[in-house]
């Protein structure tokens, strides 16, 4: 061996002297004068298994797996008595934080008696506003126009928050715009090139605004700003409605392809797609329960659709194109048809409860106009349809709300495409244009395209 290597080997070796020596030096509790403490190492700190990312990931998929199982086992009835308990503590626990400085037991048991019963009432629709009465007229003079020129084309549909605060606006020009109807400003909008807006949900915290843009998929955007945030994607052909569960994120579609979807959009997913109709679904609408109104259209149908009991019921009694549908309450909702009657209908019963024939009168015999668009104030005694004769008609229900009477006529000139009632029934917001929202058979080319917010005579 050289003499350069007999240098390498013995400065490595005394390299590994020191390196040994300062290693029993550290066992032995460190150098005088070191802060180091002594290190403690037992053989069972070296035997420990510690479990690998792997291995935290298969317990973690076997848990989710047992919860999946454990869901797919859960019946209706469980989740329904899983959901009222939870419900409950949640009740409990708001009326405890209420009566916590008084202590008072009594109070917190009445309060959340108080509670449910009004929760209780409100979801089954018997929370009935009588209004019927008190609206004496329309003041058409104060009404408001909102029109952007952008949206040149006819707006087909129209959404108001929980608050009515904010008012947005589809229209066959591929445009979705957000105003502040106290500040008549727009405030946000959002563009679908090439394509026509069908229909329009909002959620009721406006986290989420669905906008069904001509085709077989919906645009999630943000309630706010109108960002996109997702896309939802299953339907074979172009949709045609889109409606949330109150207070929920549960979303309901319908389309061309004759079918009606579930969403969960908390998870953006797919739940469920409902078989029935034969035809293009035109109308679809939904309350807080677990139940979808649709129409069928040329189907001659109308059907009320229970997601949770997986059953539906079908009514077509009556052999008309139905064209627009909506719930009245949890029970009653009324329809509108092609052949221009105007129907109130119960789950109850087949036939409709009450039914008026040419509703809108007609253009010449034999050709009714037909009825493109019906409005409610949900759980109260006041609706409305809208057709092309240059009218808005509100209705009433009288006798226990079983029959249909004239309350007032608004002249609203165009094709009546969309009608919203405020929360608190003071206005009617009415989407007007010059097409119908579905095609263009014929153009009324002296009415304007615009949203109409025409202020009611409410006597409190």
């Amino acid at each position: 061996m050289s003499k350069a290597g007999n240098t390498k080997t013995s400065l490595f070796k005394a390299g590994r002297k020191q390196h040994e020596k300062f290693n029993r030096k550290r066992a032995k509790g460190g150098p005088k004068g070191s802060d180091i403490p002594p290190a403690k190492v037992s053989r069972q700190d070296y035997d420990e298994d510690i479990d690998s990312d792997e291995e935290l990931e298969k317990e973690q998929q076997k848990q989710a797996e047992v919860e999946d199982e454990l869901a797919t086992l859960e019946t209706t009835q469980d989740k329904r008595i899983r959901l009222a308990k939870q419900y409950l503590r949640q009740v409990q626990e708001q009326e405890q934080e209420r009566y916590d400085e008084e202590a008072d037991e009594s109070k917190l048991v009445t309060g959340m008696a108080r509670t449910l019963k009004q929760s209780f009432l409100k979801e089954t629709g018997r929370v009935h506003r009588a209004l019927g009465a008190k609206c004496t007229g329309f003041e058409l003079e104060r009404a408001i126009s909102f029109h952007w020129k952008k949206q040149r084309l006819s707006p087909t549909c129209c959404a108001l928050s929980a608050d009515d605060a904010f008012l947005y606006v589809g229209c066959k020009s591929g445009w979705v715009v957000r105003w502040d109807v106290a500040a008549k400003q727009r405030t946000a909008c959002f563009q679908v090139k090439n394509s026509v807006i069908h229909a329009i949900a909002l959620s009721h915290d406006l986290k989420y605004l669905v906008v069904a843009d001509g085709t077989e998929e919906m645009k999630v955007l943000d309630g706010t700003t109108l960002v996109q945030q997702n896309t939802l994607k299953g339907h074979a052909k172009a949709v045609t409605g889109v409606v949330f569960r109150q207070n929920s994120y549960q979303l309901f579609s319908c389309s061309a392809d004759r079918t009606v979807k579930v969403w969960s959009l908390e998870e953006m997913v797919y739940i469920e797609t409902l078989y029935g109709h034969q035809s293009q679904v035109s109308g679809i609408d939904a309350l807080a329960l677990e139940r979808v109104v649709t129409s069928g259209g040329m189907d001659q149908t109308i059907r009320v659709w229970k997601v949770a009991e997986e059953s539906q019921l079908v009514f077509n009694a009556v052999e008309e194109d139905f064209s627009a549908v909506k719930f009245v309450s949890n029970e009653l909702f009324v329809s509108g048809s092609v052949e221009g009657s105007f129907a109130l209908w119960s789950s109850g019963k087949k036939k409709p409860i009450h039914r008026v024939k040419l509703a809108h009168g007609q253009q010449s015999e034999g050709h009714p106009n037909w009825i493109s668009a019906v409005g409610v104030l949900a759980n109260s005694d006041i609706v409305a349809s809208g057709s092309c004769d240059g009218a808005v008609r509100v209705w009433k229900l009288i006798n226990k709300r079983r029959t249909i009477q004239p309350l007032l006529q608004i002249p609203v000139e165009g094709f009546v495409n969309a009608i919203e009632f405020t929360s608190d029934g003071k206005f009617l917001v009415v989407a007007v244009g010059q097409e119908h929202r579905m095609g263009r058979w014929w153009t009324l080319r002296q009415a304007k395209n615009q949203v109409l917010w025409i202020p009611l005579s409410i006597e409190t």
